[in-house]
């Protein structure tokens, strides 16, 4: 089975020109979990019998009152890998390796005060570097399907896009009251030192919490929110960091969590949105580099109905002010529907359109800024803008200002630009002051 990512395919697009008749969008190559709860028993009414198969084990509880159950969704990655003799003796993940590993985990099977846990491995485990929009759709579409039947989630996945695939959910899921987390690992679950058995412990941990109520990634000694999150390490286990917006809480100890950074709980019903248009691209500008090449690059991509233009820009959002042609395509650009959004090269900061003189030019051409959103988030918010049939282009730059999951921080709260004066200052501080 595969699954669908719809994309604004309609005539009545957000510029009025036509649209082609077909677009080519991600699939997953993975199945469907589907339902996953069995022998659940909510207000009285117990659930009827699901059928699970090969890959999916349930761990129940030891306790003697009823506990918490945990839905744990395995696409891949690391954790889940071994030598595979027909590829070179590189890694690659083992079908199976997770759901026989954690059935002799004495911390899931003894332990009395861990939850009841139910694990499910898609079918084909797949590299993260192989995941797009079809499979963040899929793993949503089943936490969406499991969502009443189970207190918290898991994903396991590699970590080389989990911030992207955790960024998209984010946006994908609307007054979401339950905690998903992402987690992975640098080191195999099967080597005799890993990092795998403690992601996955803490994931678990943290998915039974009450407190968190939001889609975040916990790796190694921290839990990020996932649309503040990006990875910054290869070779270290520290492989995640939220260059903008301190952990959601560390453990050490004692688990310390900060709970005023925590999203507040819902005031809706859980809805999903999986709907994401992916014709956009990212470029990352570099110093003498060739105008005229970018220039014929966003007119050829124009053709082929481009709807979303990222750029990475030096500083605050700043780039070279004498390239007049490049400003003028990038107007041309926003005027034929194209959603420019500039984001900043550096790891902590913000986007400060208007700043500098060569950044007002940019923000005259209609380019709007992203703030202090990591590239991660820019990218999963403005495909899942795109992708809503109920948008304008114009309210979908708007929007891209708007904080709507915690991924951006909103510009009273900004500290003061560079050079700012003692009256800026002063409006700073008594904005920032306001916040919690």
């Amino acid at each position: 089975k595969h699954v669908k990512m719809s994309v604004n395919t309609s005539n009545d697009n957000h510029n009025g020109e036509e649209e082609p008749p077909e677009v080519m969008f991600h699939k997953s190559v993975q199945s469907r979990a589907g339902p996953l709860w069995r022998n659940n028993n909510i207000n009285g009414v117990e659930d009827a019998e699901v059928e699970l198969d090969e890959f999916t084990k349930i761990l129940p509880h030891r306790g003697r009152r009823p506990r918490k159950r945990i839905l744990i969704l395995c696409t891949g990655g690391t954790l889940t890998m071994s030598n595979d003799p027909a590829k070179g003796n590189s890694l690659a993940p083992v079908q199976g390796a997770l759901t026989s590993y954690i059935e002799h985990m004495r911390e899931f099977t003894e332990d009395p005060e861990m939850p009841e846990i139910v694990a499910h491995e898609y079918e084909p485990l797949i590299d993260s570097s192989d995941m797009g929009p079809g499979d963040w759709a899929l793993v949503a579409e089943d936490i969406a399907e499991n969502y009443y039947h189970f207190d918290g989630f898991v994903v396991l996945m590699g970590t080389d896009t989990m911030a992207f695939a955790a960024s998209a959910l984010t946006f994908m899921f609307q007054n979401l009251g339950k905690p998903v987390v992402f987690t992975g690992s640098q080191i195999p679950l099967r080597e005799p030192y890993n990092d795998a058995r403690k992601n996955l412990i803490m994931a678990v941990i943290f998915a039974s919490s009450d407190t968190v109520s939001e889609v975040t990634i916990f790796f190694h000694d921290r839990l990020l929110r996932a649309c503040r999150a990006t990875k910054v390490n290869t070779s270290k286990l520290l492989a995640f960091d939220s260059p903008n917006l301190d952990p959601l809480a560390e453990i050490g100890i004692n688990i310390e969590e900060r709970q005023h950074l925590l999203q507040p709980p819902p005031r809706g019903a859980f809805r999903i949105r999986t709907e994401m248009d992916s014709r956009l691209i990212t470029l990352r500008l570099v110093p003498g580099f060739d105008d005229a090449c970018i220039i014929h690059m966003i007119r050829a991509a124009r053709e082929t109905h481009l709807k979303g233009l990222i750029l990475q820009l030096y500083g605050t959002g700043n780039m070279p002010s004498l390239k007049d042609d490049l400003v003028h395509a990038l107007t041309d650009a926003t005027k034929a529907g194209v959603c420019v959004v500039v984001t900043t090269q550096c790891h902590t900061g913000s986007v400060m359109l208007g700043h500098y003189a060569t950044g007002m030019a940019l923000k005259e051409a209609g380019v709007v800024s992203a703030g202090d959103m990591t590239l991660e988030a820019t990218t999963a918010k403005l495909a899942y803008l795109l992708g809503r049939q109920d948008l304008t282009i114009d309210e979908v730059r708007d929007l891209m200002g708007v904080d709507l999951r915690g991924e951006l921080t909103p510009e009273d709260e900004m500290p003061p630009p560079p050079l700012a004066t003692a009256y800026q200052k002063a409006i700073a501080k008594k904005n920032r002051s306001r916040r919690y």
